[in-house]
């Protein structure tokens, strides 16, 4: 593969603890039950807004009001509850220093991406970054990748999508791009096969085979 398009949250990042407290903080302030914690976490990987549209609309809540409760969480004051997943920085030192090209396709808009990339020196490994505000369709819409394609010069089959959601395999299948999904993200392997990737890596070490194996 000439370039590996990672996800961020879910696939190089365990950001559940500042997901799940932040959506914690909002049912409370709307006063709805913790219970819709769960169908919430359904939509992770799609962008925030889509994620709250889903799960919300059906309660008959303003979207507006929900993320505005969302957002008053002050995720940036809580970004050390997110961490990398066990591996991935070696992981990525190790890619890089084989000289492999690699960018970021995310759900996360840029501004936070680059404030939490920055807690572990990130941005330099990875070119392009494509977030929401590059496109007019998120995932699982296509766009984000053949964006990717038309600034590389790439073909589809030259870039491997890794990705932890559906949304992440059904958008590359879309696009006509290889997949690999992980499992130490927010959905489990029989979602995630459903969606045609390549192969499956429950963990890091997994995922690290499975590419080398593959000569990236």
């Amino acid at each position: 593969m000439k370039l590996i398009a990672w996800d961020f949250d879910g696939t190089l990042v365990d950001s559940r603890p500042l997901i799940e407290a932040g959506m914690t903080h909002a049912l409370d302030a709307l006063g709805q039950p913790r219970s819709v914690m769960a169908e919430w976490l359904k939509y992770v990987g799609l962008p925030v807004e889509a994620g709250i549209r889903n799960t919300f609309d059906p309660l008959g809540l303003d979207m507006d009001e929900v993320l505005q409760a969302y957002r008053s969480f002050g995720h940036a004051a809580n970004e050390h509850m997110m961490r990398p997943f066990e591996g991935i920085p070696e992981l990525l030192a190790e890619l890089k220093g084989r000289g492999q090209r690699m960018a970021v396709v995310t759900s996360k808009r840029r501004v936070p991406l680059l404030r939490q990339m920055a807690q572990w020196d990130w941005e330099p490994l990875f070119e392009p970054i494509i977030t929401p505000d590059e496109v007019a369709h998120g995932k699982p819409h296509p766009e984000s990748l053949e964006r990717l394609q038309a600034m590389t010069g790439l073909a589809p089959e030259d870039i491997l999508m890794v990705g932890d959601t559906p949304f992440d395999l059904d958008m590359a299948r879309a696009a006509g791009v290889p997949s690999l999904a992980v499992g130490h993200g927010f959905y489990p392997q029989e979602a995630l096969a459903a969606c045609g990737p390549r192969a499956y890596a429950p963990d890091t070490a997994a995922l690290r085979d499975i590419l080398l194996s593959w000569g990236v």
